[in-house]
């Protein structure tokens, strides 16, 4: 009886049609509102953003003429080596004394002018012909100046042209302290590097190794952008830069710039 007394009741009250019905707590608005804005920025980033896509590789900062190997043109005794790693060396400069099996006496002469990297005899060694005694870096080209040669694996390289900027992090000045170096890329080789000619660039067969990992790579040649003033004589991503002059043979990690792209090219793979 209780129950049927209050349907009675309820059937004897006015419907409240003019009272607001509550769809949502203003907590849950926000809540919508918030999700909103997130996709309105999600969808506005996407297509107006712009991502900087780089290609990475390393290199070594040299000169335009590489570095290239003084072989002996003689077989005999090692008597003496007079170059040590560092020391300048000119055209028709003896780098070494021979001793042939006669007791005639042979000097191995540098064919080019450089500064010496490193020596592959000693004092008293049986040296064979074609036998390397030295390794030099090459300074007597026409247009010898410091630049980065940077080794990119072939499939890697489509987009590289002349004229894209590079930075550098150079391993004896710490981007963390000095910053990047700049580049500009101008010139790409037309086919990969063997690795005999790798080899001959870098100083050796174990110096190629750190530059053709994977497959045989095209070499970048990149030219420093010069700033007068600086210590360094470059530009750097800092002021100034280091507070030293750069020197040759010192590794780098280049990051050559292809260009922007927007996150929805990207995920469309365009």
């Amino acid at each position: 009886m209780r129950f049927r007394y209050q349907a009675l009741q309820r059937m004897r009250e006015p419907d409240e049609l003019d009272s607001p019905t509550l769809l949502a707590t203003p907590r849950g608005w926000i809540a919508v509102f918030v999700v909103m804005i997130v996709m309105a920025g999600g969808l506005v980033w996407a297509f107006a953003a712009e991502l900087r896509i780089s290609v990475a590789a390393p290199g070594v900062l040299t000169h335009p003429g590489g570095t290239a190997r003084i072989q002996s043109h003689y077989s005999g005794l090692a008597r003496r080596v007079l170059v040590r790693p560092g020391d300048r060396v000119i055209v028709g400069q003896s780098v070494a004394e021979l001793q042939e099996a006669d007791g005639k006496t042979r000097e191995v002469a540098s064919p080019f002018t450089g500064q010496v990297v490193g020596t592959t005899i000693n004092d008293g060694q049986v040296v064979a012909v074609g036998t390397t005694v030295a390794t030099v870096e090459r300074t007597d080209l026409p247009d010898d100046r410091l630049v980065a040669m940077v080794f990119v694996p072939a499939d890697r390289a489509a987009w590289i042209a002349p004229g894209r900027p590079v930075d550098l992090e150079v391993s004896t000045a710490p981007a963390a302290a000095f910053g990047l170096l700049r580049g500009t890329v101008t010139s790409v080789s037309r086919y990969p590097l063997t690795g005999e000619a790798l080899a001959g660039l870098v100083g050796g067969d174990l110096a190629a190794k750190r530059y053709a990992a994977v497959q045989a790579p095209l070499m970048i040649i990149v030219d420093l952008i010069p700033k007068p003033g600086a210590h360094s004589g470059y530009a750097w991503s800092t002021a100034q830069g280091p507070p030293v002059r750069l020197d040759s043979q010192v590794t780098v990690s280049a990051s050559i710039h292809l260009g922007e792209q927007t996150p929805f090219d990207l995920v469309l793979g365009r």
